[in-house]
Protein backbone atom coordinates (compact mmCIF):
# COMPACT_ATOMS: atom_id res chain seq x y z
CA UNK A 1 0.00 0.00 0.00
CA UNK A 2 1.25 3.45 -0.86
CA UNK A 3 1.55 6.16 1.76
CA UNK A 4 0.55 9.82 1.71
CA UNK A 5 3.35 11.74 0.00
CA UNK A 6 4.48 8.81 -2.19
CA UNK A 7 4.90 9.36 -5.90
CA UNK A 8 3.48 6.70 -8.19
CA UNK A 9 2.91 6.18 -11.88
CA UNK A 10 -0.80 5.89 -12.66
CA UNK A 11 -1.53 4.15 -15.95
CA UNK A 12 -3.75 6.98 -17.21
CA UNK A 13 -2.41 10.05 -15.43
CA UNK A 14 1.33 9.41 -15.31
CA UNK A 15 3.33 10.54 -12.29
CA UNK A 16 1.07 11.42 -9.37
CA UNK A 17 1.51 12.12 -5.69
CA UNK A 18 -0.66 10.35 -3.14
CA UNK A 19 -2.16 13.34 -1.33
CA UNK A 20 -4.62 11.41 0.83
CA UNK A 21 -6.10 7.99 1.54
CA UNK A 22 -9.74 8.24 2.45
CA UNK A 23 -12.93 6.23 2.67
CA UNK A 24 -15.75 7.15 0.34
CA UNK A 25 -19.04 5.67 -0.73
CA UNK A 26 -19.86 6.11 -4.39
CA UNK A 27 -23.43 7.02 -5.33
CA UNK A 28 -25.60 3.96 -5.57
CA UNK A 29 -22.91 1.56 -4.31
CA UNK A 30 -23.74 1.74 -0.62
CA UNK A 31 -20.53 0.52 1.01
CA UNK A 32 -17.46 2.60 1.66
CA UNK A 33 -14.08 1.80 0.12
CA UNK A 34 -10.60 3.18 0.65
CA UNK A 35 -9.34 5.43 -2.14
CA UNK A 36 -6.04 7.01 -3.01
CA UNK A 37 -6.42 10.69 -3.77
CA UNK A 38 -3.83 11.33 -6.47
CA UNK A 39 -2.61 14.66 -7.74
CA UNK A 40 -1.01 14.41 -11.18
CA UNK A 41 2.48 15.95 -11.18
CA UNK A 42 2.47 19.34 -12.85
CA UNK A 43 -1.34 19.53 -12.92
CA UNK A 44 -2.43 22.19 -10.46
CA UNK A 45 -5.92 21.45 -9.23
CA UNK A 46 -6.38 18.02 -10.83
CA UNK A 47 -7.36 15.03 -8.71
CA UNK A 48 -7.85 11.36 -9.40
CA UNK A 49 -9.53 8.91 -7.05
CA UNK A 50 -8.37 5.31 -7.34
CA UNK A 51 -9.56 2.45 -5.14
CA UNK A 52 -6.73 1.13 -2.96
CA UNK A 53 -7.70 -2.44 -3.83
CA UNK A 54 -8.43 -1.83 -7.53
CA UNK A 55 -7.74 -4.69 -9.90
CA UNK A 56 -8.59 -2.53 -12.94
CA UNK A 57 -6.46 0.59 -12.49
CA UNK A 58 -2.75 -0.06 -12.42
CA UNK A 59 -0.18 1.92 -10.49
CA UNK A 60 3.47 1.29 -9.84
CA UNK A 61 6.27 3.03 -7.99
CA UNK A 62 8.18 5.69 -9.92
CA UNK A 63 11.43 4.30 -11.34
CA UNK A 64 14.64 5.12 -9.51
CA UNK A 65 17.56 6.95 -11.14
CA UNK A 66 19.47 3.67 -11.16
CA UNK A 67 16.61 1.84 -12.91
CA UNK A 68 16.40 4.58 -15.52
CA UNK A 69 20.15 4.53 -16.13
CA UNK A 70 20.00 0.74 -16.59
CA UNK A 71 17.05 1.12 -18.98
CA UNK A 72 18.90 3.70 -21.08
CA UNK A 73 22.10 1.63 -21.06
CA UNK A 74 20.10 -1.31 -22.43
CA UNK A 75 18.78 0.65 -25.46
CA UNK A 76 21.06 -1.21 -27.91
CA UNK A 77 19.52 -4.51 -26.77
CA UNK A 78 15.91 -3.29 -26.86
CA UNK A 79 14.07 -5.16 -29.60
CA UNK A 80 12.22 -3.23 -32.27
CA UNK A 81 8.71 -4.23 -33.24
CA UNK A 82 9.31 -6.00 -36.52
CA UNK A 83 6.05 -5.88 -38.47
CA UNK A 84 5.46 -4.56 -41.99
CA UNK A 85 1.65 -4.66 -41.84
CA UNK A 86 0.43 -1.30 -40.48
CA UNK A 87 -2.65 -2.73 -38.76
CA UNK A 88 -0.78 -5.58 -37.09
CA UNK A 89 1.98 -3.19 -36.02
CA UNK A 90 -0.66 -0.88 -34.48
CA UNK A 91 -2.00 -3.82 -32.48
CA UNK A 92 1.53 -4.56 -31.25
CA UNK A 93 1.96 -0.91 -30.25
CA UNK A 94 -1.32 -1.07 -28.29
CA UNK A 95 -0.17 -4.24 -26.56
CA UNK A 96 3.14 -2.61 -25.67
CA UNK A 97 1.35 0.45 -24.25
CA UNK A 98 -1.03 -1.72 -22.23
CA UNK A 99 1.88 -3.66 -20.70
CA UNK A 100 2.49 -0.62 -18.45
CA UNK A 101 6.26 -1.14 -18.53
CA UNK A 102 8.98 1.41 -19.30
CA UNK A 103 10.83 -1.16 -21.44
CA UNK A 104 7.80 -1.54 -23.71
CA UNK A 105 7.50 2.24 -24.08
CA UNK A 106 11.16 2.37 -25.06
CA UNK A 107 10.51 -0.43 -27.56
CA UNK A 108 7.88 1.72 -29.31
CA UNK A 109 10.09 4.82 -29.24
CA UNK A 110 13.09 2.99 -30.68
CA UNK A 111 11.02 1.21 -33.34
CA UNK A 112 9.32 4.35 -34.59
CA UNK A 113 12.41 6.55 -34.37
CA UNK A 114 14.55 4.14 -36.39
CA UNK A 115 11.67 3.54 -38.82
CA UNK A 116 11.28 7.30 -39.34
CA UNK A 117 14.96 7.65 -40.09
CA UNK A 118 14.80 4.84 -42.69
CA UNK A 119 11.71 6.38 -44.33
CA UNK A 120 13.28 9.84 -44.43
CA UNK A 121 16.47 8.46 -46.00
CA UNK A 122 14.43 6.70 -48.67
CA UNK A 123 12.34 9.82 -49.38
CA UNK A 124 9.11 8.49 -47.88
CA UNK A 125 6.66 10.19 -45.53
CA UNK A 126 6.43 9.37 -41.85
CA UNK A 127 3.51 7.10 -40.97
CA UNK A 128 0.90 8.99 -38.95
CA UNK A 129 -0.26 5.87 -37.09
CA UNK A 130 3.26 5.18 -35.91
CA UNK A 131 3.69 8.82 -34.95
CA UNK A 132 0.59 8.68 -32.73
CA UNK A 133 1.92 5.75 -30.69
CA UNK A 134 5.38 7.32 -30.65
CA UNK A 135 4.02 10.50 -29.06
CA UNK A 136 2.03 8.57 -26.44
CA UNK A 137 5.05 6.44 -25.50
CA UNK A 138 7.34 9.48 -25.40
CA UNK A 139 5.01 11.43 -23.13
CA UNK A 140 4.58 8.57 -20.68
CA UNK A 141 8.26 7.63 -20.49
CA UNK A 142 9.85 11.07 -20.76
CA UNK A 143 7.55 12.64 -18.16
CA UNK A 144 8.54 9.99 -15.62
CA UNK A 145 12.25 10.32 -16.38
CA UNK A 146 12.03 14.13 -16.27
CA UNK A 147 10.32 13.92 -12.89
CA UNK A 148 12.92 11.56 -11.43
CA UNK A 149 15.90 13.60 -12.66
CA UNK A 150 14.22 17.00 -12.15
CA UNK A 151 14.96 17.73 -15.80
CA UNK A 152 13.06 19.31 -18.63
CA UNK A 153 11.22 16.82 -20.87
CA UNK A 154 13.03 18.20 -23.93
CA UNK A 155 16.38 17.39 -22.31
CA UNK A 156 15.20 13.84 -21.62
CA UNK A 157 14.10 13.50 -25.24
CA UNK A 158 17.53 14.64 -26.45
CA UNK A 159 19.22 12.15 -24.11
CA UNK A 160 17.12 9.17 -25.20
CA UNK A 161 17.26 10.15 -28.89
CA UNK A 162 21.04 10.45 -28.66
CA UNK A 163 21.25 6.93 -27.25
CA UNK A 164 18.94 5.54 -29.95
CA UNK A 165 20.99 7.26 -32.67
CA UNK A 166 23.96 5.18 -31.56
CA UNK A 167 22.01 2.13 -32.76
CA UNK A 168 21.93 3.32 -36.39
Amino acid sequence: MYQIGDYVVHESNGVCQVSDICEMALDGKGSEKKYYVLIPYGDNGGRTYTPVDSQKVRMRPVMTKNEINELVAAIPEVDCIDEDNDKVRAVKYKEALSAFEAEKLLEIIKTVYLGKQRRIRSGKKILTGDEKYFQIAEKKLYDEIAFVFSEDTDDVKKWITGEIKKCI
